[in-house]
Formats: C-alpha cells, sequence, structure tokens
C-alpha cells in the first residue's frame, strides 16, 4: 500500500469513535477510505495527518511493518471475523502470519505451577507440528505457551494490548526480546499506548480470531480467558480446554467449556488430533446489539475480569497463586519464585501455619 493511503487509513480507525465495524461500514458506503475521511471530516475531528506520519516515521525507524487488511500479508483466518482491525503493527517474522494453521493458548494470569507446566509441554508439543501458537503475552499461562512454543523451535505470536513497541508486563522484557527475534508481536494500537483495562478484552478477539482453535488452561468462570473461548465460539473456531479439580475456582471455566461441547485437552495429541490443517472458511455467529454498534462503543465485559491489569501483590500472595489445590513440588516453587531457598521455605512454613496450605507426600504442599 502506498504511503498517501496509508496515512488515510491510520487517521481514519484513529478518529474518535470509529473502530473495527464502523471502519469498514463507512469505507464501504463511501466507497474509499479517502472519501470516507472527507465524508466524516464535515462531523468531527479527524486524527491529524501530522501524527499519522509520524506512526510511519516511527514504524520505519523501529522496523515495524504496518499491515492493512488489504495487504496480502493480513493473515487470512483474522480478515474473517467481523471486527478485524483495519491495521496490524507487526515486530519480528511477519511471514508467520502466512501459516493459517494457528492455536491460540490462554489462561489465568495467577495459574498453578503445574497448569503453567502443562501449558508449556503442551504449546511445545503443539509448535512441533508446525502449528503457531498464539496468545497474549501475559503473565501466567500466556508466558508459558510462548515459552513452550520457542523451547521446542517453534513458531509464536504475541497480541499486545499496548503499542508494539510496549512491553506490559515489565517481568516479559526478556521473552518479549525472544518474540521479536524468533517469534512476532501484534498490535492494534499506535505506538507508546500504554497498557489501559479495556484494551485487553479487546485485544483477545485477535488472539482468537488468528486461530483455528483456542485452548483453555486454567481459567475461572468470570475470567478474560472465558470471553476470548466465547468469542472464539461466536468465530466459529474450535474450543479446547484442559480439565480441573471441581474444587479449584481457577478450573471452573474450563470445565463449564468442557459441559457446554469443548474437546478434552490432556495433551498435545488431543489438540493435534481435533486440529483442522486444511483452509477453513469460518462461519461467524457473531450478534450484535443494533446494526451500528461498534467494538469500541462498549466494553467487551467487566474490565476486572478481563483486565491484564493487574495490582501490586505481596510474595505471599504470589507463592501461594503458584500452589494448587491438587499439590505442587516445593522445589519446583522455588524455581518458579526466583526468591531464595530459605525465604521460600520460611514462607511455605508460615502459611502451613495460618493453614493456607498443607503438606503432601513426595515434598509437595498443595492449598486448603
Amino acid at each position: 500500500m502506498n504511503k498517501q493511503k496509508l496515512i488515510q487509513y491510520i487517521r481514519l480507525i484513529n478518529t474518535s469513535g470509529i473502530g473495527p465495524v464502523n471502519f469498514k461500514k463507512i469505507v464501504a458506503r463511501y466507497g474509499g477510505v479517502e472519501k470516507a475521511l472527507a465524508e466524516i471530516s464535515l462531523k468531527r475531528k479527524i486524527y491529524p495527518k501530522e501524527k499519522a506520519e509520524e506512526e510511519i516515521m516511527t514504524a520505519e525507524i523501529k522496523q515495524v511493518r504496518l499491515i492493512t487488511i488489504e495487504d496480502k500479508e493480513y493473515p487470512y483466518n483474522l480478515k474473517q471475523i467481523e471486527d478485524a482491525p483495519p491495521i496490524l503493527y507487526a515486530l519480528g517474522n511477519v511471514d508467520l502470519l502466512q501459516n493459517d494453521n494457528m492455536l491460540a493458548v490462554v489462561g489465568s494470569r495467577n495459574a498453578s505451577l503445574s497448569a503453567r507446566k502443562l501449558a508449556e509441554q503442551i504449546s511445545a508439543d503443539v509448535a512441533a507440528q508446525n502449528i503457531i501458537i498464539v496468545s497474549g503475552m501475559a503473565r501466567g499461562i500466556d508466558a508459558a505457551a510462548h515459552t513452550g512454543a520457542l523451547r521446542s523451535g517453534g513458531k509464536t505470536i504475541a497480541v499486545v494490548g499496548t503499542g508494539v513497541n510496549v512491553v506490559y508486563p515489565k517481568e516479559n522484557e526478556k521473552l518479549y526480546q525472544e518474540l521479536v527475534k524468533s517469534g512476532l508481536v501484534i498490535s492494534e494500537y499506535p505506538f507508546h499506548t500504554q497498557p489501559q483495562a479495556s484494551n485487553f478484552p479487546r485485544r483477545n478477539r485477535i488472539v482468537s480470531g488468528l486461530s483455528k482453535g483456542v485452548l483453555v488452561v486454567e481459567a475461572g468462570v468470570q475470567s478474560g480467558s472465558l470471553i476470548t473461548a466465547h468469542q472464539a465460539l461466536e468465530q466459529g473456531r474450535d474450543v479446547y480446554a484442559v480439565p480441573g479439580a471441581p474444587y479449584d475456582g481457577r478450573s471452573s471455566g474450563c470445565n463449564k467449556l468442557l459441559k457446554d461441547g469443548a474437546v478434552l485437552v490432556e495433551s498435545a495429541a488431543d489438540v493435534i488430533e481435533n486440529f483442522n490443517f486444511s483452509p477453513v472458511k469460518f462461519t461467524s455467529q457473531q450478534t450484535r446489539r443494533s446494526e451500528t454498534a461498534d467494538l469500541f462503543e462498549y466494553s467487551l465485559d467487566n474490565d476486572k475480569n478481563n483486565s491484564d491489569i493487574s495490582g501490586q501483590a505481596d510474595e505471599y500472595t504470589e507463592l501461594l497463586s503458584l500452589i494448587s489445590e491438587s499439590g505442587e513440588d516445593i522445589d519446583g516453587l522455588i524455581r518458579a519464585s526466583s526468591l531464595p531457598t530459605e525465604k521460600v521455605l520460611t514462607m511455605i512454613m508460615e502459611l502451613e501455619l495460618e493453614d493456607k496450605i498443607i503438606r503432601l507426600p513426595g515434598n509437595k504442599v498443595a492449598k486448603t
């Protein structure tokens, strides 16, 4: 796409009140982006041309590709969803977008250690079959999924809810650098966009939209991962879920998905057996509030349940979040916590005295 038209794209999609759905309708109504801009400028203030030019200049400096929905590089699966982003900012191996065989792996940010290990292993094994792992670079299951894919020499794509040049959360700085080097980081947001609660549920539709299926590992009923799964169903994608203990609230969402017909997954073999490697024309089941409703005009769900922005947790809370009701190996907890061994052992003893965890045979502890 030539620079002039790219500027028009950036200006229109960043104009207040114009979201992906309205963008598509307005362009179709007026017969092109240029005419749409001319008409819209009579009714509202348009995103400045200077800022659009600055975006393009920044992209050139940072070696970021700006891919519009008209470009051949735009991913086939994503183009089929109703609210596909008109522009993608892509940093890394853009060629990955041409592989339609993608699996989204999502789950709790405060996932147990065992769930993280399982997500990492499944992602590694699935990625080894030339299936690209897609996730959101959040802490917990997302980070485990990306790590597993990279560990196996496979490919992975991170869809972020910030500008593509903004690392969030900061603890994933190393992972971000590995993704840029060996995978791909994409966003629909302009450069320097900082984390905002409303961005993450919107990002999730891209995670599912890129993929042929969504695997959910350890997620509560009110979690953002369940919203992603529901979006996947609306988009005509397959949904997979890892079962969990009925008394563990972090697995309640997965168990509900399984009751509703999701594919039960205990290993990568369950995913691969059910995965459709052939080109797919998805049948959308999306319903909207009204003909003019737009994705950016309302919150997809309660931000406190769906955002990847969490408050600061103390070390005890962080450690406790790694422990599931079914039990975790203490040595594994020490490695995962990045804290000194003696400190972790002391914290475990204190949590045990507070009746928050119990000892299990085999040097394990479990949440009560």
